[in-house]
């Protein structure tokens, strides 16, 4: 009976090692498995965050490309309603002044009124086409010179009223004043080195 005993004990120890070692086998190989999973979940994490974050600028963007979109069909209706307006508007003629006098100073406009009463009919020829106001534009060093060209072409005494004289409102033009030579072309080598104040004297040809 105590020989029974014996081998039960010691069968049922040997069965406690190896349940034990099992065991903690099974372990082992959970905490790596949980080790692998929880790799696993902070990648899936990272990757989710990265997503959000490209999601979020996707939504920036597409409110800013709505935005601008929505500024872009306000300026063309803007732009529409302009040109309407302009194209319903009266026609501005504007006359070339000085078409063959380049000079230095900046662009006016005059206001040019051609009333024929009382000018006699040889003085009429040539203006007989004019109607309504005439705007001129000149380049002239200031007002007073604008208005003394204009009326030394146009005189009072022909039926010619100067009734504006004010800077040019076109958009775009502009002189770029270069002092004592003409805006509109290059100066010679010869008016480069000459002395300020003394005008260059022409060569003339010798006579046989």
């Amino acid at each position: 009976m105590t020989g029974m005993m014996l081998y039960f004990a010691l069968g049922l120890m040997v069965l406690t090692v190896l349940s034990n070692r099992y065991w903690r086998r099974q372990l082992v190989l959970t905490r790596a498995a949980m080790s692998k999973l929880k790799d696993k979940v902070e990648e899936v994490t990272a990757d989710v965050a990265e997503v959000a974050a490209d999601h979020g600028q996707l939504i920036q963007a597409q409110a800013e490309l709505e935005r601008r979109v929505q500024k872009a069909e306000s300026d063309l209706q803007a732009a529409v309603l302009e040109l309407d307006q302009k194209k319903a508007a009266p026609l501005d003629r504007y006359f070339v002044f000085d078409r063959n006098e380049p000079r230095p100073g900046r662009f006016w406009e005059v206001a040019v009124r051609y009333s024929p009463g009382g000018v006699s009919f040889a003085d009429q020829r040539g203006y007989r086409g004019w109607t309504g106001i005439r705007r001129y534009l000149l380049t002239a060093d200031g007002e007073r010179d604008a208005r003394e060209r204009v009326s030394a072409r146009y005189p009072r005494k022909a039926g010619f009223e100067i009734l504006e004289v004010a800077g040019c409102r076109l958009s775009g033009l502009s002189v770029n004043r270069i002092a004592e030579l003409s805006t509109f072309r290059m100066p010679g080598r010869a008016e480069e080195n000459a002395p300020a104040g003394r005008p260059q004297r022409r060569a003339t040809p010798a006579r046989p």
